[in-house]
């Protein structure tokens, strides 16, 4: 029988991203004004609803990608979003029973000229490499849309697999 390797979160280089990023505190908007959770959990897996890119309690980097804001921009938006689906995660059940990212998916209220979609999202997913090692390795989707909640300029939601 093959011992599964431990996995570990690494809760220095996730404070670093945060810092890196931009990110501060705030209360958890309430996902859906209270009628939906921010973070559902069946059996081993965890679903994370969207979440927009806060900090300190304001959205930041509001607009669309490629009119508003810059790529860079957009870039520092989804590592923001990504943040607080982990924060959300870290209150529900603690980053430290992640077993592993499984899916992560992105929005992108941007032009019609933008099209480095991947390239913005891989911010989220070098945020969620670094943080997990192999275990933050996912399946993911980029998707430029119009417009987002609250004029946001990007939203982050994943599904999680949990340890047991």
């Amino acid at each position: 029988m093959r011992r599964r390797k431990r996995i570990t979160m690494n809760r220095q280089q996730y404070d670093a991203f945060k810092a890196k990023w931009g990110w501060s505190p705030d209360p958890a908007p309430k996902a859906g004004g209270g009628l939906i959770e921010s973070v559902r959990v069946d059996g081993n897996v965890a679903y994370v609803s969207g979440h927009v890119p806060f900090s300190g309690g304001q959205l930041q980097l509001k607009g669309r990608i490629g009119a508003d804001i810059s790529i860079e921009d957009g870039k520092r938006s989804a590592a923001l979003s990504t943040i607080n689906c982990l924060e959300s995660l870290d209150r529900l059940v603690g980053l430290d029973r992640v077993e592993k990212i499984l899916k992560v998916t992105g929005y992108l209220s941007c032009t019609e000229e933008v099209t480095q979609h991947p390239e913005i999202m891989n911010a989220a997913s070098e945020l969620l490499i670094g943080v997990f090692g192999d275990a933050g390795r996912h399946a993911r989707a980029a998707l430029g849309i119009h417009t987002l909640p609250l004029g946001a300029s990007t939203e982050v939601e994943m599904v999680v697999a949990l340890k047991a």
